[in-house]
């Protein structure tokens, strides 16, 4: 039997584990077995010096769409199988969590939610001064109408708002462009879904933003490497952009190399809104892909 490693066990599915303990050894902490096997999600980055402490490594398993905290190259060489959820189109339909989160984050951006919850907590208490907006009759432009842009576009449209998107080949009932100039045009928020690839990276800047109205909104539950951060605190600092609501940075794992982290911490300014990469973390959605993602590794198994 092989020897599986569970490199993020925390809140791990239970089911998802018996299933791989019907072809393996699973252990949930450092061992001097050979490890054949490692569970992992997006706390750390799987590149060579990882690789080198699991030389018998034959899988790498992993409930993520992205694989950008994976050395793919690396893996290859090392004939190492990634199983994850890329291309598994018709089971990630199911799953909400990500288009949630980001109508979570556009209807904190309008509704000025992370100021008026700090007011509160110290004892403030002033209407007036946290009043917002609301997300119907504005013009959403979702860059990517895959799984999570058609949700988030489904969404957003039960709010009374004009769907726009850019994307190479979408044909459904929202309007759509290939040309990302004309895409953006006349568009008040901006909402990121593309996959990021050498096409997409740093493909938001101030000369697409400057396609847009002004004073926009931004939210990217995406890549961080998508948007280009230093343009985007430019464009913050001249109005161009009037909030922004991240759930990913180009730097994930160092914060301090982040221009639209390093903005935040040093203006405070209440548009801004980070959260750490939890568009997919919602119980409901993290046990069922742990599942699915076991259940593949077995069918790999068959297979071969």
């Amino acid at each position: 039997m092989m020897n599986i490693l569970n490199n993020e066990p925390s809140e791990y599915s239970t089911h998802a584990i018996e299933i791989l303990q019907t072809v393996g050894i699973y252990y949930e902490n450092p061992t001097n077995e050979p490890i054949q096997v490692i569970i992992t999600r997006l706390k750390e980055v799987i590149d060579h010096r990882f690789l080198d402490r699991f030389p018998d490594l034959k899988f790498i398993l992993t409930a993520t769409t992205g694989l950008d905290h994976i050395d793919q190259l690396e893996c290859q060489k090392r004939s190492i199988r990634i199983i994850s959820l890329q291309g598994e189109y018709q089971f990630l339909q199911s799953i909400p969590a990500t288009a949630e989160h980001t109508i979570t984050l556009m209807l904190s951006l309008f509704r000025n939610i992370p100021s008026a919850v700090a007011d509160v907590k110290n004892g403030i208490w002033n209407r007036m001064e946290h009043k917002g907006n609301e997300l119907k009759g504005k013009t959403l432009c979702i860059l990517g109408m895959g799984r999570i842009g058609i949700q988030v576009a489904n969404i957003a449209s039960a709010f009374g708002m004009n769907i726009r998107s850019f994307d190479n080949k979408y044909t459904g009932d929202y309007f759509s462009s290939t040309n990302l100039n004309e895409a953006l045009k006349g568009s008040d928020i901006l909402s990121i879904h593309l996959p990021y690839n050498q096409e997409t990276h740093e493909l938001i800047g101030k000369n697409q933003i400057s396609q847009m109205n002004s004073g926009i909104h931004l939210i990217n539950t995406s890549r961080g490497q998508i948007i280009k951060e230093p343009d985007i605190v430019d464009c913050l600092l001249n109005g161009k952009v009037r909030g922004v609501a991240v759930d990913v940075l180009a730097t994930e794992y160092d914060l301090g190399n982040s221009a639209l982290w390093n903005y935040s911490q040093t203006t405070n300014d209440p548009h801004v809104i980070i959260t750490p990469h939890i568009g997919g973390c919602t119980y409901e959605s993290m046990a069922a892909t742990e599942v699915f993602i076991a259940k593949k590794f077995l069918d790999s198994l068959d297979r071969a």
